[in-house]
C-alpha cells in the first residue's frame, strides 16, 4: 500500500482551503506535476465547497477527508453528513456550457479521470490516474 492521509475538519468554510491545500500537498509527494496538482486541487476544492455548502446535519455538520496512492492512482474521498442528493439528477439538469449551480460537478468530471457520488451524494470519490514516462522510448 502506498502513502495515505486522513484529516477530519469541522463544516467552517475556513477549513476548505486548508483541506484542499493538504490534498494538494499529498498529490505533490506522489509524484503528481504542478499542472496536474493544479487540476487536482481545483476539483478537490470544488467538493470541498460543496460538503461544507450542503454537509449540514442536526448531528454533526464536519467533513472529512481520506487520500491513498496506490498503482499510480490517487483516490480522494471526502465525506459530509449532509443529507445529500441525487447526482444523476443534478447532471442532467447540467446545461452543455454550465453556468452557475452545478459547476463544481462538471469541473470535478473534467479535472480528474473518475468522479463517483455514494451514501446518497454525501461522499465523493475522485480519481486521477499518475502517467509516468514510458522508459522504453529512450535509448542511451
Amino acid at each position: 500500500m502506498g502513502p495515505t492521509y486522513r484529516a477530519a475538519f469541522s463544516g467552517n468554510h475556513r477549513n476548505v482551503p486548508l483541506a484542499r491545500n493538504a490534498i494538494a500537498s499529498f498529490a505533490r509527494i506522489c509524484g503528481f506535476s504542478r499542472e496536474e496538482v493544479e487540476d487536482i486541487r481545483l476539483a478537490a476544492g470544488e467538493a470541498l465547497n460543496n460538503a461544507v455548502e450542503h454537509g449540514h446535519a442536526r448531528r454533526s455538520n464536519g467533513f472529512s477527508v481520506s487520500c491513498t496512492f496506490c498503482d499510480n492512482e490517487m483516490a480522494i474521498e471526502i465525506h459530509d453528513n449532509g443529507e445529500g442528493f441525487d447526482p444523476e439528477r443534478s447532471l442532467e439538469e447540467l446545461p452543455s456550457e454550465p453556468r452557475g449551480r452545478g459547476l463544481g460537478i462538471y469541473l470535478m468530471r473534467r479535472l480528474m479521470d473518475a468522479v463517483r457520488f455514494d451514501r446518497g451524494g454525501t461522499r465523493v470519490r475522485l480519481i486521477r490516474r499518475h502517467a509516468i514516462p514510458d522508459d522504453s522510448t529512450f535509448t542511451v
